[in-house]
């Protein structure tokens, strides 16, 4: 009878797969693949995470600490709305911060595919959280305005990773926050 694996495990194994994928696409990414990058067969994956996809989340989630869990206020401020776009959509000059956005872009191309709504779920909380700060602050067409702003941040997004030296992602996503901020009806702090 083989030997269970160290559930301890878990957390070296998405770190060595999260390295890995720096320089890895994803659809070359197979559990038998990320065994022999573990130095092990597929067991370990297949025992931990079921299955490929859920490693691949699991990856995401590690690298989205600090961003997932990050909430807009309805009643926050200009610079707040700023601060939290550069926190959510930037600083894609860190590499493990640009790896998620990409893994998040490559996962959301495919994931109607298999069936996966993840990365729409997230796509549309976003949406929904700017929303809330658009009617907060008294903009009549907030959903419009919000989907508006999320689809320009991914964009940004987007250019950070096909130009890395010719884009600034966080000054793209403060030039968003001012456009929709100086779209309100009233003036805000």
């Amino acid at each position: 009878m083989p030997r269970r694996p160290d559930p301890t495990l878990k957390p070296t194994i998405v770190a060595k797969i999260a390295r890995h994928l720096q320089d890895t696409k994803l659809e070359d990414a197979s559990v038998r693949s990320l065994g022999r990058v573990l130095g092990t067969s597929a067991y370990p994956i297949v025992y931990h995470f079921g299955s490929r996809e859920a490693l691949i989340d699991a990856v995401v989630d590690h690298l989205a600490v600090g961003t997932a869990d990050r909430h807009l206020a309805p009643e926050a401020s200009a610079c707040e709305l700023a601060d939290h776009l550069v926190a959510v959509f930037g600083g894609l000059g860190h590499p493990e911060r640009a790896l998620a956005v990409r893994l998040t872009f490559e996962l959301g191309s495919v994931e109607s595919l298999d069936g996966r709504d993840r990365e729409r779920r997230a796509h549309r909380g976003r949406v929904e959280e700017l929303a809330a700060w658009c009617r907060y602050h008294g903009r009549a067409d907030a959903e419009r305005a919000a989907r508006t702003a999320v689809q320009a941040a991914r964009g940004a997004q987007w250019a950070g990773l096909v130009d890395p030296e010719g884009t600034d992602v966080d000054a793209a996503l403060r030039a968003i926050a001012g456009d929709l901020v100086a779209s309100l009806p009233v003036t805000i702090g």
